[in-house]
Protein backbone atom coordinates (compact mmCIF):
# COMPACT_ATOMS: atom_id res chain seq x y z
CA UNK A 1 0.00 0.00 0.00
CA UNK A 2 2.19 2.81 0.76
CA UNK A 3 4.32 2.25 -2.42
CA UNK A 4 1.30 3.13 -4.02
CA UNK A 5 -0.21 5.58 -1.83
CA UNK A 6 2.56 8.77 -1.96
CA UNK A 7 1.10 10.62 0.90
CA UNK A 8 -2.03 10.52 3.17
CA UNK A 9 -4.77 13.51 3.25
CA UNK A 10 -7.02 13.80 5.93
CA UNK A 11 -9.75 16.15 5.65
CA UNK A 12 -13.11 16.81 7.87
CA UNK A 13 -16.20 18.17 8.18
CA UNK A 14 -16.97 19.17 11.48
CA UNK A 15 -19.59 21.18 13.48
CA UNK A 16 -19.14 20.95 17.22
CA UNK A 17 -15.68 19.58 16.89
CA UNK A 18 -16.15 15.88 17.22
CA UNK A 19 -14.79 14.60 13.37
CA UNK A 20 -11.76 17.57 13.54
CA UNK A 21 -10.57 16.26 16.64
CA UNK A 22 -10.70 12.55 15.27
CA UNK A 23 -9.16 13.61 11.98
CA UNK A 24 -6.38 15.25 14.39
CA UNK A 25 -5.72 12.41 16.11
CA UNK A 26 -5.36 10.51 13.11
CA UNK A 27 -2.93 12.40 11.58
CA UNK A 28 -0.78 11.71 14.74
CA UNK A 29 -0.53 8.24 14.33
CA UNK A 30 2.93 6.96 13.80
CA UNK A 31 2.65 4.62 11.67
CA UNK A 32 2.59 7.42 8.78
CA UNK A 33 4.72 10.21 10.43
CA UNK A 34 6.26 12.14 7.53
CA UNK A 35 4.13 10.97 4.73
CA UNK A 36 0.73 12.16 6.34
CA UNK A 37 -0.10 15.99 5.87
CA UNK A 38 -1.94 17.89 8.44
CA UNK A 39 -5.73 17.72 8.50
CA UNK A 40 -7.14 20.23 7.12
CA UNK A 41 -10.78 21.35 6.39
CA UNK A 42 -12.84 19.30 3.19
CA UNK A 43 -13.77 22.79 1.73
CA UNK A 44 -9.86 23.45 1.59
CA UNK A 45 -9.77 20.16 -0.65
CA UNK A 46 -9.38 21.19 -4.39
CA UNK A 47 -10.70 18.58 -6.49
CA UNK A 48 -9.11 19.99 -9.45
CA UNK A 49 -5.59 20.20 -8.16
CA UNK A 50 -5.67 16.27 -7.00
CA UNK A 51 -2.64 14.11 -7.70
CA UNK A 52 -3.30 10.40 -8.29
CA UNK A 53 -1.21 8.05 -5.86
CA UNK A 54 -2.37 9.49 -2.83
CA UNK A 55 -5.37 8.19 -0.19
CA UNK A 56 -7.73 10.49 0.86
CA UNK A 57 -9.27 9.78 4.37
CA UNK A 58 -12.28 12.17 5.20
CA UNK A 59 -13.80 12.00 8.72
CA UNK A 60 -17.11 14.39 8.88
CA UNK A 61 -20.24 14.24 10.78
CA UNK A 62 -23.44 15.28 9.46
CA UNK A 63 -25.55 18.68 9.97
CA UNK A 64 -28.66 18.45 11.71
CA UNK A 65 -30.99 15.56 9.98
CA UNK A 66 -28.02 14.96 7.04
CA UNK A 67 -27.16 17.84 5.91
CA UNK A 68 -23.17 18.63 5.27
CA UNK A 69 -21.27 20.80 8.08
CA UNK A 70 -20.57 24.52 6.70
CA UNK A 71 -16.86 23.70 6.42
CA UNK A 72 -17.73 20.57 4.19
CA UNK A 73 -20.85 21.77 1.94
CA UNK A 74 -18.32 22.98 -0.64
CA UNK A 75 -16.51 20.12 -1.30
CA UNK A 76 -19.47 18.05 -1.80
CA UNK A 77 -20.70 20.12 -4.45
CA UNK A 78 -17.12 19.69 -6.45
CA UNK A 79 -17.49 15.97 -6.30
CA UNK A 80 -21.22 16.72 -7.67
CA UNK A 81 -19.79 18.98 -10.47
CA UNK A 82 -17.27 16.32 -11.10
CA UNK A 83 -17.61 14.19 -14.33
CA UNK A 84 -14.56 11.45 -13.73
CA UNK A 85 -12.87 11.09 -10.22
CA UNK A 86 -11.35 7.70 -11.31
CA UNK A 87 -7.73 7.14 -9.70
CA UNK A 88 -9.12 9.09 -6.65
CA UNK A 89 -8.79 6.62 -3.78
CA UNK A 90 -10.50 7.62 -0.62
CA UNK A 91 -11.71 5.85 3.24
CA UNK A 92 -15.24 7.79 4.64
CA UNK A 93 -15.53 7.89 8.46
CA UNK A 94 -18.96 9.15 9.14
CA UNK A 95 -20.06 10.38 12.86
CA UNK A 96 -24.00 10.71 13.39
CA UNK A 97 -26.97 10.46 15.74
CA UNK A 98 -29.57 7.85 15.48
CA UNK A 99 -31.95 9.50 16.64
CA UNK A 100 -32.42 11.65 12.77
CA UNK A 101 -34.43 9.91 10.41
CA UNK A 102 -31.00 10.78 8.12
CA UNK A 103 -28.41 9.27 9.96
CA UNK A 104 -25.27 9.60 8.41
CA UNK A 105 -26.81 11.47 5.95
CA UNK A 106 -24.11 13.66 4.62
CA UNK A 107 -21.10 10.80 4.58
CA UNK A 108 -23.19 8.69 2.98
CA UNK A 109 -24.19 11.03 -0.14
CA UNK A 110 -20.65 12.12 -0.12
CA UNK A 111 -19.65 7.72 -0.47
CA UNK A 112 -22.38 7.44 -3.01
CA UNK A 113 -21.29 10.45 -5.32
CA UNK A 114 -17.79 9.68 -5.02
CA UNK A 115 -18.35 6.25 -6.29
CA UNK A 116 -20.54 7.23 -9.14
CA UNK A 117 -18.02 8.87 -10.21
CA UNK A 118 -15.44 6.86 -10.33
CA UNK A 119 -13.37 7.15 -7.01
CA UNK A 120 -12.17 3.99 -5.44
CA UNK A 121 -12.79 3.43 -1.47
CA UNK A 122 -10.11 0.89 -0.32
CA UNK A 123 -12.01 0.61 2.74
CA UNK A 124 -16.15 0.30 3.47
CA UNK A 125 -18.12 3.91 4.77
CA UNK A 126 -18.26 3.75 8.50
CA UNK A 127 -21.33 4.58 10.13
CA UNK A 128 -21.14 5.66 13.66
CA UNK A 129 -23.26 6.75 16.34
CA UNK A 130 -22.51 9.30 18.84
CA UNK A 131 -20.82 6.67 20.88
CA UNK A 132 -18.06 6.73 18.04
CA UNK A 133 -14.79 5.54 19.82
CA UNK A 134 -14.37 1.99 19.21
CA UNK A 135 -15.51 2.28 15.55
CA UNK A 136 -12.87 4.74 15.50
CA UNK A 137 -10.26 2.69 17.18
CA UNK A 138 -11.13 -0.81 14.95
CA UNK A 139 -10.76 1.80 11.76
CA UNK A 140 -7.77 3.24 12.56
CA UNK A 141 -5.81 -0.06 12.95
CA UNK A 142 -7.74 -1.06 9.50
CA UNK A 143 -6.23 1.50 7.88
CA UNK A 144 -2.74 0.49 9.62
CA UNK A 145 -3.22 -2.45 7.80
CA UNK A 146 -3.86 -0.81 4.66
CA UNK A 147 -0.89 1.04 4.82
CA UNK A 148 1.08 -2.00 5.72
CA UNK A 149 -0.07 -3.52 2.32
CA UNK A 150 -2.94 -6.09 4.04
CA UNK A 151 -5.65 -4.71 1.91
CA UNK A 152 -8.02 -7.99 2.17
CA UNK A 153 -8.51 -7.39 6.35
CA UNK A 154 -9.43 -3.98 5.75
CA UNK A 155 -11.68 -4.60 2.51
CA UNK A 156 -14.00 -7.14 4.43
CA UNK A 157 -14.43 -4.20 7.72
CA UNK A 158 -18.00 -3.27 8.18
CA UNK A 159 -18.56 -0.78 10.82
CA UNK A 160 -21.86 0.23 10.45
CA UNK A 161 -24.82 1.47 13.34
CA UNK A 162 -28.63 0.57 11.55
CA UNK A 163 -30.49 3.39 12.40
CA UNK A 164 -34.30 2.44 13.88
CA UNK A 165 -37.34 3.81 12.13
CA UNK A 166 -40.96 2.79 11.26
CA UNK A 167 -39.34 0.25 8.59
CA UNK A 168 -37.04 -1.06 11.51
CA UNK A 169 -38.44 -0.82 14.92
CA UNK A 170 -36.47 -2.56 18.34
CA UNK A 171 -38.63 -5.34 19.80
CA UNK A 172 -38.50 -4.01 23.34
CA UNK A 173 -39.83 -6.39 26.06
CA UNK A 174 -41.59 -4.33 29.08
CA UNK A 175 -39.87 -5.35 32.05
CA UNK A 176 -41.68 -2.95 34.54
CA UNK A 177 -45.07 -1.33 34.84
CA UNK A 178 -45.93 0.79 38.06
CA UNK A 179 -49.09 2.97 38.58
CA UNK A 180 -48.18 6.40 39.90
CA UNK A 181 -51.68 7.39 40.87
CA UNK A 182 -53.23 6.65 44.08
CA UNK A 183 -57.09 5.66 44.06
CA UNK A 184 -59.45 8.31 45.46
CA UNK A 185 -62.10 7.73 47.18
CA UNK A 186 -64.77 5.98 45.20
CA UNK A 187 -62.59 6.34 42.35
CA UNK A 188 -62.03 3.02 39.55
CA UNK A 189 -57.96 2.53 39.23
CA UNK A 190 -57.95 2.27 35.59
CA UNK A 191 -59.61 5.87 35.78
CA UNK A 192 -57.02 8.04 33.72
CA UNK A 193 -54.08 7.09 35.93
CA UNK A 194 -50.75 8.05 35.49
CA UNK A 195 -47.73 5.14 34.74
CA UNK A 196 -43.95 4.51 34.91
CA UNK A 197 -42.93 1.95 31.96
CA UNK A 198 -39.72 0.69 32.03
CA UNK A 199 -38.51 -0.87 28.40
CA UNK A 200 -35.37 -3.27 28.54
CA UNK A 201 -33.36 -1.99 25.25
CA UNK A 202 -30.40 -3.94 25.96
CA UNK A 203 -28.98 -5.07 22.47
CA UNK A 204 -30.79 -2.56 20.56
CA UNK A 205 -27.62 0.00 20.07
CA UNK A 206 -30.24 2.78 20.11
CA UNK A 207 -28.89 6.26 21.41
CA UNK A 208 -30.85 8.86 22.45
CA UNK A 209 -30.46 11.67 25.38
CA UNK A 210 -32.46 12.97 28.38
CA UNK A 211 -35.42 15.42 26.14
CA UNK A 212 -35.80 12.94 23.03
CA UNK A 213 -38.55 11.08 22.20
CA UNK A 214 -39.22 7.69 21.83
CA UNK A 215 -41.48 6.16 18.95
CA UNK A 216 -44.10 3.30 19.81
CA UNK A 217 -45.54 1.30 17.02
CA UNK A 218 -49.14 0.07 18.50
CA UNK A 219 -51.69 -2.25 17.56
CA UNK A 220 -54.56 -1.47 16.68
CA UNK A 221 -57.26 -3.15 19.36
CA UNK A 222 -58.85 -5.74 18.50
CA UNK A 223 -62.80 -4.32 19.20
CA UNK A 224 -62.34 -1.88 17.18
CA UNK A 225 -61.44 -3.98 14.21
CA UNK A 226 -64.13 -6.20 14.52
CA UNK A 227 -66.39 -3.70 14.78
CA UNK A 228 -65.45 -1.97 11.57
CA UNK A 229 -65.73 -5.53 9.67
CA UNK A 230 -69.08 -5.64 11.45
CA UNK A 231 -70.45 -2.24 10.18
CA UNK A 232 -69.02 -3.18 6.81
CA UNK A 233 -70.29 -6.88 6.90
CA UNK A 234 -66.96 -7.96 5.52
CA UNK A 235 -65.21 -10.15 7.87
CA UNK A 236 -61.62 -9.85 6.13
CA UNK A 237 -61.81 -6.22 7.38
CA UNK A 238 -59.75 -7.30 10.62
CA UNK A 239 -56.33 -8.49 8.92
CA UNK A 240 -56.86 -5.88 6.36
CA UNK A 241 -57.20 -2.94 8.27
CA UNK A 242 -54.57 -3.95 11.44
CA UNK A 243 -51.86 -2.01 9.69
CA UNK A 244 -53.96 1.20 9.27
CA UNK A 245 -54.35 4.27 11.03
CA UNK A 246 -58.16 4.36 12.30
CA UNK A 247 -57.65 6.58 15.19
CA UNK A 248 -56.04 10.08 13.83
CA UNK A 249 -58.15 10.76 10.92
CA UNK A 250 -56.83 13.07 7.99
CA UNK A 251 -59.14 15.62 5.95
CA UNK A 252 -57.97 13.30 2.83
CA UNK A 253 -60.17 10.31 4.57
CA UNK A 254 -63.37 13.19 5.67
CA UNK A 255 -63.01 13.99 1.98
CA UNK A 256 -63.05 10.45 0.50
CA UNK A 257 -65.86 9.47 2.79
CA UNK A 258 -67.79 12.92 1.70
CA UNK A 259 -67.16 12.28 -2.08
CA UNK A 260 -68.75 8.76 -1.71
CA UNK A 261 -71.49 9.93 0.35
CA UNK A 262 -72.24 13.51 -1.02
CA UNK A 263 -73.54 14.01 3.02
CA UNK A 264 -74.20 17.85 3.36
CA UNK A 265 -73.12 17.46 7.16
CA UNK A 266 -69.70 16.17 6.34
CA UNK A 267 -68.83 18.79 3.44
CA UNK A 268 -69.87 21.59 5.69
CA UNK A 269 -67.60 20.47 8.36
CA UNK A 270 -64.64 20.17 6.33
CA UNK A 271 -65.12 24.00 5.02
CA UNK A 272 -62.60 26.46 6.54
CA UNK A 273 -65.21 28.43 8.02
CA UNK A 274 -66.16 24.98 10.53
CA UNK A 275 -62.33 24.49 11.12
CA UNK A 276 -63.15 24.68 15.13
CA UNK A 277 -66.11 22.49 14.83
CA UNK A 278 -64.00 20.00 12.85
CA UNK A 279 -61.75 19.79 15.62
CA UNK A 280 -64.00 19.37 18.38
CA UNK A 281 -65.54 16.54 16.33
CA UNK A 282 -62.40 14.91 15.39
CA UNK A 283 -60.85 14.73 19.28
CA UNK A 284 -61.19 11.08 20.74
CA UNK A 285 -62.70 10.05 16.99
CA UNK A 286 -62.13 7.16 15.40
CA UNK A 287 -63.07 5.82 11.45
CA UNK A 288 -65.93 3.88 12.75
CA UNK A 289 -67.32 6.97 14.25
CA UNK A 290 -66.72 9.02 10.87
CA UNK A 291 -68.15 6.13 9.00
CA UNK A 292 -71.49 5.72 11.81
CA UNK A 293 -71.88 9.55 11.52
CA UNK A 294 -71.96 10.26 7.59
CA UNK A 295 -71.81 7.03 5.41
CA UNK A 296 -73.60 3.92 4.98
CA UNK A 297 -71.85 0.45 4.02
CA UNK A 298 -73.74 0.52 0.67
CA UNK A 299 -71.56 3.97 0.61
CA UNK A 300 -68.60 2.98 1.44
CA UNK A 301 -66.55 -0.36 0.90
CA UNK A 302 -63.62 -2.19 2.22
CA UNK A 303 -61.56 -1.14 -0.73
CA UNK A 304 -62.13 2.60 -0.21
CA UNK A 305 -61.02 2.82 2.70
CA UNK A 306 -57.85 0.66 2.23
CA UNK A 307 -57.54 3.93 -0.41
CA UNK A 308 -58.15 6.31 1.91
CA UNK A 309 -56.26 5.25 5.22
CA UNK A 310 -52.84 5.56 5.87
CA UNK A 311 -50.38 3.06 7.73
CA UNK A 312 -50.74 3.27 10.91
CA UNK A 313 -48.60 6.38 12.66
CA UNK A 314 -46.53 5.57 15.68
CA UNK A 315 -47.01 7.81 18.98
CA UNK A 316 -44.50 9.39 20.31
CA UNK A 317 -43.45 9.79 24.23
CA UNK A 318 -41.08 12.15 26.21
CA UNK A 319 -37.92 10.11 27.60
CA UNK A 320 -37.76 9.95 31.58
CA UNK A 321 -34.19 8.87 31.64
CA UNK A 322 -31.03 9.67 30.62
CA UNK A 323 -28.66 7.46 28.15
CA UNK A 324 -28.53 3.74 28.97
CA UNK A 325 -27.44 1.11 27.18
CA UNK A 326 -29.71 -1.35 29.21
CA UNK A 327 -33.13 0.08 30.12
CA UNK A 328 -35.91 3.36 28.88
CA UNK A 329 -38.46 5.00 31.21
CA UNK A 330 -41.78 6.31 30.25
CA UNK A 331 -44.69 8.17 32.18
CA UNK A 332 -48.12 7.86 30.24
CA UNK A 333 -51.24 8.22 31.61
CA UNK A 334 -54.35 6.27 30.06
CA UNK A 335 -56.93 7.34 28.60
CA UNK A 336 -60.58 5.98 29.00
CA UNK A 337 -63.94 7.80 28.08
CA UNK A 338 -67.58 6.70 26.55
CA UNK A 339 -68.47 7.90 22.55
CA UNK A 340 -71.39 6.85 20.94
CA UNK A 341 -71.92 4.08 23.35
CA UNK A 342 -68.35 2.79 22.89
CA UNK A 343 -65.33 2.41 25.30
CA UNK A 344 -62.92 4.59 24.53
CA UNK A 345 -59.20 3.47 25.23
CA UNK A 346 -55.43 5.50 24.15
CA UNK A 347 -54.06 3.32 21.43
CA UNK A 348 -50.83 3.02 22.38
CA UNK A 349 -51.18 3.42 26.07
CA UNK A 350 -53.86 1.28 26.28
CA UNK A 351 -51.08 -1.12 24.22
CA UNK A 352 -48.19 -0.30 26.25
CA UNK A 353 -50.70 -1.18 29.84
CA UNK A 354 -51.87 -4.36 28.43
CA UNK A 355 -49.82 -6.33 26.50
CA UNK A 356 -47.15 -9.35 26.91
CA UNK A 357 -45.42 -8.56 23.49
CA UNK A 358 -42.51 -6.63 22.70
CA UNK A 359 -43.19 -3.40 21.84
CA UNK A 360 -41.90 -2.11 18.41
CA UNK A 361 -40.07 1.59 18.99
CA UNK A 362 -37.85 3.81 17.57
CA UNK A 363 -35.55 6.85 19.11
CA UNK A 364 -35.62 10.64 17.41
CA UNK A 365 -33.52 13.62 18.67
CA UNK A 366 -35.08 16.03 20.16
CA UNK A 367 -32.34 19.01 20.40
CA UNK A 368 -34.60 21.81 21.27
CA UNK A 369 -35.11 20.04 24.76
CA UNK A 370 -31.64 18.67 25.46
CA UNK A 371 -29.31 20.43 27.93
CA UNK A 372 -28.34 23.75 27.63
CA UNK A 373 -24.56 23.77 26.41
CA UNK A 374 -23.40 25.95 29.70
CA UNK A 375 -22.86 23.44 32.78
CA UNK A 376 -23.37 26.33 35.06
CA UNK A 377 -26.51 27.36 33.39
CA UNK A 378 -29.60 27.29 35.53
CA UNK A 379 -32.75 25.49 35.00
CA UNK A 380 -36.20 26.88 35.39
CA UNK A 381 -38.34 23.27 35.07
CA UNK A 382 -42.36 23.61 34.71
CA UNK A 383 -44.45 20.40 34.23
CA UNK A 384 -48.26 19.25 34.13
CA UNK A 385 -49.38 15.75 34.75
CA UNK A 386 -47.01 13.29 32.69
CA UNK A 387 -45.66 16.20 31.52
CA UNK A 388 -42.80 15.48 34.52
CA UNK A 389 -41.31 12.38 31.98
CA UNK A 390 -38.95 14.76 30.26
CA UNK A 391 -37.98 16.82 33.13
CA UNK A 392 -37.34 13.57 35.54
CA UNK A 393 -35.35 12.75 32.22
CA UNK A 394 -32.88 16.01 32.42
CA UNK A 395 -33.22 15.29 36.20
CA UNK A 396 -31.66 12.32 35.85
CA UNK A 397 -28.91 12.69 33.05
CA UNK A 398 -27.53 15.74 35.37
CA UNK A 399 -27.44 13.59 38.81
CA UNK A 400 -25.49 10.78 35.81
CA UNK A 401 -22.97 13.52 34.49
CA UNK A 402 -22.47 14.75 37.80
CA UNK A 403 -23.61 18.34 37.18
CA UNK A 404 -24.84 20.66 40.01
CA UNK A 405 -26.92 23.25 38.90
CA UNK A 406 -29.05 25.86 40.35
CA UNK A 407 -33.05 24.13 39.65
CA UNK A 408 -36.25 25.26 39.92
CA UNK A 409 -39.28 22.77 39.28
CA UNK A 410 -42.75 23.61 39.49
CA UNK A 411 -44.90 20.45 39.37
CA UNK A 412 -48.69 21.08 38.39
CA UNK A 413 -51.43 18.40 38.78
CA UNK A 414 -54.76 17.51 40.61
CA UNK A 415 -54.82 16.53 44.28
CA UNK A 416 -51.44 16.30 46.59
CA UNK A 417 -52.51 12.79 47.78
CA UNK A 418 -53.41 11.01 44.72
CA UNK A 419 -50.94 12.64 41.63
CA UNK A 420 -47.90 13.80 42.99
CA UNK A 421 -45.72 11.48 40.64
CA UNK A 422 -42.86 10.24 41.43
CA UNK A 423 -43.12 12.32 44.69
CA UNK A 424 -40.33 10.20 46.50
CA UNK A 425 -37.48 10.55 43.94
CA UNK A 426 -38.38 14.38 43.48
CA UNK A 427 -37.82 15.01 47.36
CA UNK A 428 -34.86 13.06 47.59
CA UNK A 429 -33.29 15.06 44.57
CA UNK A 430 -34.42 18.36 46.66
CA UNK A 431 -32.92 16.92 49.81
CA UNK A 432 -29.74 16.24 48.56
CA UNK A 433 -29.94 19.72 46.65
CA UNK A 434 -30.20 18.66 43.11
CA UNK A 435 -33.39 20.86 43.42
CA UNK A 436 -33.10 24.23 45.00
CA UNK A 437 -37.05 24.72 44.42
CA UNK A 438 -39.66 22.35 44.21
CA UNK A 439 -42.87 24.25 44.18
CA UNK A 440 -45.86 21.89 43.44
CA UNK A 441 -49.79 23.48 42.45
CA UNK A 442 -52.31 21.06 42.97
CA UNK A 443 -55.62 22.37 41.05
CA UNK A 444 -58.24 20.95 43.34
CA UNK A 445 -56.52 20.51 46.61
CA UNK A 446 -58.58 23.84 47.93
CA UNK A 447 -61.39 26.15 47.54
CA UNK A 448 -59.98 27.94 44.26
CA UNK A 449 -58.10 26.47 41.47
CA UNK A 450 -53.89 26.67 41.57
CA UNK A 451 -52.27 25.86 38.70
CA UNK A 452 -48.41 26.04 37.61
CA UNK A 453 -49.27 30.17 36.91
CA UNK A 454 -50.07 30.94 40.76
CA UNK A 455 -46.97 29.18 42.14
CA UNK A 456 -45.00 31.44 39.50
CA UNK A 457 -46.26 34.56 40.43
CA UNK A 458 -46.20 33.41 44.22
CA UNK A 459 -42.35 32.92 43.84
CA UNK A 460 -41.84 35.80 41.74
CA UNK A 461 -38.42 37.02 43.18
CA UNK A 462 -37.36 33.59 42.79
CA UNK A 463 -37.75 33.30 39.26
CA UNK A 464 -36.61 37.31 38.81
CA UNK A 465 -33.48 36.21 40.53
CA UNK A 466 -32.73 32.71 37.90
CA UNK A 467 -33.37 34.73 34.67
CA UNK A 468 -31.01 37.15 36.03
CA UNK A 469 -28.45 33.91 35.95
CA UNK A 470 -29.40 33.52 32.29
CA UNK A 471 -31.50 30.34 33.62
CA UNK A 472 -33.22 28.11 30.41
CA UNK A 473 -36.88 27.25 30.75
CA UNK A 474 -38.09 23.71 29.93
CA UNK A 475 -42.10 23.44 29.89
CA UNK A 476 -43.82 20.15 29.16
CA UNK A 477 -47.23 19.72 29.25
CA UNK A 478 -50.78 19.87 27.84
CA UNK A 479 -50.16 22.68 24.57
CA UNK A 480 -53.53 24.24 24.49
CA UNK A 481 -53.56 25.99 27.95
CA UNK A 482 -49.93 25.55 29.15
CA UNK A 483 -47.72 27.61 27.09
CA UNK A 484 -49.96 30.77 27.12
CA UNK A 485 -50.64 30.48 30.53
CA UNK A 486 -46.85 30.18 31.77
CA UNK A 487 -45.97 33.10 28.73
CA UNK A 488 -48.31 35.70 30.66
CA UNK A 489 -46.68 34.65 33.98
CA UNK A 490 -43.93 35.69 33.26
CA UNK A 491 -44.47 38.54 31.49
CA UNK A 492 -46.87 39.52 34.25
CA UNK A 493 -43.61 38.88 36.79
CA UNK A 494 -41.96 42.32 35.51
CA UNK A 495 -44.93 44.00 35.38
CA UNK A 496 -45.37 43.70 39.14
CA UNK A 497 -42.11 44.07 40.01
CA UNK A 498 -41.97 47.15 37.72
CA UNK A 499 -44.98 48.52 39.13
CA UNK A 500 -43.76 47.85 42.73
CA UNK A 501 -40.53 50.05 41.96
CA UNK A 502 -38.22 47.11 41.42
CA UNK A 503 -36.01 46.81 38.48
CA UNK A 504 -35.99 42.98 38.60
CA UNK A 505 -34.05 42.67 34.97
CA UNK A 506 -30.62 42.36 33.75
CA UNK A 507 -29.09 44.15 30.75
CA UNK A 508 -29.83 41.02 28.58
CA UNK A 509 -33.85 41.49 29.69
CA UNK A 510 -34.39 45.34 29.61
CA UNK A 511 -37.73 44.39 27.65
CA UNK A 512 -39.02 42.47 30.45
CA UNK A 513 -39.39 45.87 32.12
CA UNK A 514 -42.21 46.40 29.33
CA UNK A 515 -43.70 42.92 30.19
CA UNK A 516 -41.81 41.51 27.21
CA UNK A 517 -40.08 38.91 28.90
CA UNK A 518 -41.73 35.86 27.41
CA UNK A 519 -40.33 37.50 23.49
CA UNK A 520 -36.75 37.96 24.97
CA UNK A 521 -36.52 34.82 26.65
CA UNK A 522 -37.76 32.66 23.20
CA UNK A 523 -35.29 35.17 20.55
CA UNK A 524 -32.58 34.19 23.41
CA UNK A 525 -33.23 30.47 22.97
CA UNK A 526 -33.70 29.96 26.75
CA UNK A 527 -37.30 28.44 26.81
CA UNK A 528 -37.56 24.79 25.46
CA UNK A 529 -41.15 23.95 24.67
CA UNK A 530 -42.20 20.06 24.86
CA UNK A 531 -45.82 19.73 24.59
CA UNK A 532 -48.67 17.47 23.62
Amino acid sequence: MSANAQRLHIAYGSESGNAQTLAQRLAQQPLWQGQVDPAIELNALSLAAWQPGGLLVIISSSFGDGEPPANAAFFLAQVQQSDDLTGLRYALFGLGDTGYPQFCGFTKQLDAALQARGAQAVIPRVDADTDYEDFFTQWTAGLEQLWLGHGDVAAHMLLRVEAYGEDKAFAAPIIARQCLSTLAPGGDATDCAAHHIRLDVRGSGMAWRAGDTLHVLAKNGRPLLDAIAQWLGQPQAVAALEAKELRLISKAVLRGVASATGHAGLKDLLKFSQRKQLEQYLYGADILDVLQDFASPEQVRLDDLLQWLSPRLPRAYSIASPASSDYLDLCIRAVHHQRNGRQRHGMATHWLLHTQEPVQVYCRSNPGFHLPKDPQAPLVLIGTGTGIAPLLGLLREMQMKEQRRKVCLIFGEKTSSHDFLYRDELLALQASGAIEHLWTAFSRDGGAKYYVQHAMADHGQELRDYLERNAHVYICGNKAHLEKAVAHAFNDLYVLATSDGESGCSAADESCEMGDCWTSLQAQARIHLELY
